[in-house]
């Protein structure tokens, strides 16, 4: 039962809740800075797709099949090619320093291993490759960590393993890059998400 939620509704659920016109809006402000060949991790429905501009290719990795399928469809306007790859970011098909620049747009907060995956995308990205992140993390002030650790305990389960507990830019310097710009922009109404959204760079 737990398998099938997770491969039939998850997807569908995720489909819903990233199509919000102020997730796009941030979209288009990140990917404004992706150049070269891109890999994103976690493309999930795909909603990232039409908004790349002049880039050369991008591998699109998602372990999802059933994201996939809804993702596809989104790139049949790219005026550039796009390479589905199915499969983990703890393992990421493709060669050493191979990409010039890496997306992750709420992801990291539910990976099963985020320092793993950020091993491997350090291993893809090219000498001063760029890592662009947006997540939802781990709030500086201590109450409400306390309450988003208590949630993330019983939401992971239902939200495709969605981490809310996560303090993202530490996971991005422990794994070696050097964070050029950071923000946390606020959400109103929503005490008890903390963002992240940067830009970092491979040494």
């Amino acid at each position: 039962m737990a398998n099938w939620y997770q491969r039939v509704i998850v997807p569908r659920l995720l489909n819903s809740a990233m199509a919000s016109e102020s997730l796009e809006k941030v979209r288009r402000e990140v990917l404004d800075s992706a150049s070269g060949t891109v890999l994103e991790i976690g493309v999930g429905p795909g909603y990232n797709l039409p908004l790349y501009q002049n880039i050369l290719m991008l591998y699109a990795l998602e372990p999802s099949k059933e994201l996939i399928e809804i993702a596809r469809p989104r790139t049949t306007k790219s005026a550039f090619p796009v390479e589905f790859l199915n499969a983990q970011a703890e393992n990421i098909p493709l060669p050493d320093q191979c990409i010039d620049t890496i997306v992750s747009t709420w992801t990291l907060c539910s990976v099963n291993d985020p320092k793993k995956v950020l091993k491997e995308i350090v291993r893809v990205l090219r000498p001063q490759g760029k890592f662009i992140f947006v997540d939802h993390g781990a709030s500086p002030h201590a109450s409400i960590l306390l309450v988003q650790r208590a949630f993330t305990l019983v939401t992971k389960h239902f939200t495709g393993n969605c981490h809310q507990d996560r303090k993202i830019d530490k996971l991005v310097q422990e794994a070696g890059f050097s964070i050029q710009k950071i923000n946390h922009p606020r959400e109103r109404f929503k005490p008890l998400i903390y963002n992240y959204q940067g830009i970092a760079t491979r040494p």
